[in-house]
């Protein structure tokens, strides 16, 4: 009887060890994991400040470009004459219009395929990230294709004809000529919408994930 009672205790301290072992290995990975989640996270908000920068720049040269097509509307319109417009909208500037905001996203890849971003538990972060790496991206990505569809069917056609021309008398006739007027019209309407539809979103998801992280890691 005494031989079973120790045999049996010492089966339960070589289960407890066991036990015990298995315990500390695993929760020494989970600290493994959330801190390898943690420099994602770290890395994720560097993206984003990136993206938000990239959103501002690609925000203001549109605007600049949509400024420009305003003055070659008054050309064409007879509003302006040449002696009244800075040339410069002649000479360059004509891409400002035709921008398009591309994300970084290899942070958030990186963490998605190691299977580390789903150790997150807090759901405010989890949709947060879902709304801008999936729905705000698949947004910007439709609406990237239809832009450069157009921009590829009527800019470089635009920008060939004014480049082709030496003086800037010349090239102001191009746009008073009313040659491209629909392609003016149609891309300042593109680039409103993008502004206003795209970049708006985008913008806003990136503000919110941003906040998220930064309640989350802190």
């Amino acid at each position: 009887m005494n031989i079973l009672a120790r045999g049996g205790i010492e089966f339960l301290a070589v289960l407890l060890g066991i036990t015990i072992s298995l315990w500390v290995d695993e929760n020494s990975k989970k600290k493994d994991i959330q801190l390898s989640l943690k420099n994602d996270l770290i890395n994720i908000k560097a993206d984003l400040e990136n993206d938000l920068a990239e959103i501002d720049r690609i925000d203001s040269l549109k605007s600049l470009g949509i400024e420009q097509i305003n003055e070659y509307q008054k050309i064409i319109s007879g509003t302006i004459k040449l002696s009244q417009i800075d040339t410069s909208i002649l000479i360059d500037g004509y891409g400002n219009i035709t921008l398009s905001f591309f994300p970084m996203g290899s942070s958030y890849l990186v963490s998605l395929n190691s299977g580390r971003i789903n150790y997150i538990e807090n759901l405010n972060l989890i949709t947060a990230l879902s709304k801008y790496y999936q729905n705000s991206y698949e947004r910007i990505k439709a609406n990237n294709y239809l832009f450069d569809e157009f921009v590829n069917k009527h800019f470089f056609s635009f920008v060939a004809t004014i480049e082709n021309k030496n003086t800037i008398q010349e090239k102001f006739n191009v746009i008073q000529s009313g040659r491209f007027s629909d392609y003016f019209n149609e891309a300042k309407q593109r680039a409103i919408t993008y502004q206003d539809y795209v970049l708006l979103d985008v913008r806003s998801s990136a503000e919110n994930l941003l906040i998220e992280i930064i309640n989350h890691i802190e």
